[in-house]
């Protein structure tokens, strides 16, 4: 006779079972209270029975449940209707608080929803010392949180500066004279705490774009004493990036524009060449009287194109007042893309050597 080499092992758990669940002949039978033996399980011998709502209380949550249907599925994937206007109500609508977060949910970006990288947190005990007299502020890109600092952050830190980062604009996403107001207001707590009368700027693609327009439209260039531009489109880039040569119609362009507006919000258009964020910079040139600049871009860039349009034009300004520099003069063979300029540990050094260098 063959043995069933698991008959042991059926055996062992049908009794563990058992502790649990009464045998099949009760199980059948009508329900009644079993009562329920010490296990693991429970942890005690007798649990305390549920109480029973009382009729008119079990009644209103029926009544509230029917009224209000909304899940968590409502708020990822609630879309107003043709006419409803997001984040209004009229004035014999019910209030729900779930229609609300729904509507401030839905209103974003696509790209306000995406998931942060990294973490950073501000030390509002930090103060500068003789050797490094200015705070730095580092302002994130389009799409992107303060997260996206916390190696760069860190190595700041190490190095002796007080290091600030704001979020803003919903992700960058809002429009540019929005995001401009709250960075502006943050720089000046920034300053406020810290007793310093200037602060240094680096910014990461619509960063560094915000660091200049916040200076010529605020009149604030007398706060900033040095600004970092980490693939910023201080020119404008091309509505497609890398596929700009393929819209060759208006529609093309017109299903490009719906597409950025769907994924970057207002600020996404404000960056694109030719539009009226540009005008603030044409009549008086790139710079502002006092402030010196470090642009860095890389030749892989398909965000910023070309990537020269990175860089800011010197003009009459002394020797020093600008610097503009490709990652690859320093390496070759390095390949970084825009969104990873933060990031990228050759970036972080060319940085962190010109901090060490501003007198």
């Amino acid at each position: 006779m063959v043995s069933d080499p698991f008959a042991e092992l059926r055996a062992t758990l049908s009794e563990n079972l058992s502790k649990y669940w009464p045998p099949e002949a009760e199980a059948a039978a009508p329900r009644k209270h079993i009562p329920r033996q010490d296990s693991a399980r429970y942890g005690i011998a007798a649990p305390a029975p549920a109480n029973a709502l009382r009729e008119e209380v079990a009644e209103e949550i029926a009544a509230m449940l029917r009224a209000n249907r909304r899940s968590l599925s409502d708020l990822v994937n609630f879309r107003p209707s043709p006419g409803e206007s997001v984040g209004t109500q009229s004035a014999d609508a019910p209030d729900t608080s779930a229609a609300a977060d729904a509507a401030t949910i839905t209103a974003l970006p696509v790209g306000a929803r995406l998931k942060p990288r990294g973490v950073f947190e501000d030390d509002w005990s930090a103060r500068p010392t003789p050797q490094r007299p200015w705070p730095v502020v580092l302002l994130h890109g389009t799409t992107d949180t303060k997260g996206i600092w916390q190696l760069l952050g860190e190595e700041l830190r190490e190095d002796g500066w007080a290091v600030f980062a704001p979020d803003y604009g919903h992700r960058a996403t809002g429009a540019l004279a929005d995001s401009a107001a709250q960075v502006g207001a943050y720089i000046q707590a920034v300053l406020q705490i810290t007793g310093a009368e200037k602060v240094i700027l680096i910014g990461h693609s619509q960063g560094g774009l915000l660091a200049r327009y916040w200076m010529r439209t605020a009149g604030t260039a007398h706060l900033v004493r040095h600004v970092v531009c980490l693939s910023a489109p201080n020119h404008g880039t091309t509505q497609g990036g890398i596929v700009s040569s393929l819209i060759a119609s208006r529609r093309q362009e017109s299903v490009v524009k719906s597409i950025i507006d769907a994924y970057f919000g207002p600020a996404g258009m404000a960056q694109i060449v030719g539009s009226a964020t540009f005008e603030e910079f044409r009549e008086a040139g790139d710079l502002e009287p006092g402030v010196t600049y470090t642009c860095i871009a890389t030749r892989q860039d398909t965000v910023v194109v070309p990537p020269e349009t990175c860089f800011l034009e010197p003009g009459d300004s002394p020797d020093g007042t600008v610097r503009n520099i490709y990652v690859q003069d320093f390496d070759h063979r390095a390949l970084v893309n825009h969104m990873d300029m933060p990031l990228d540990k050759r970036v972080r050094a060319i940085v962190r050597t010109v901090l060490k260098q501003i007198r």
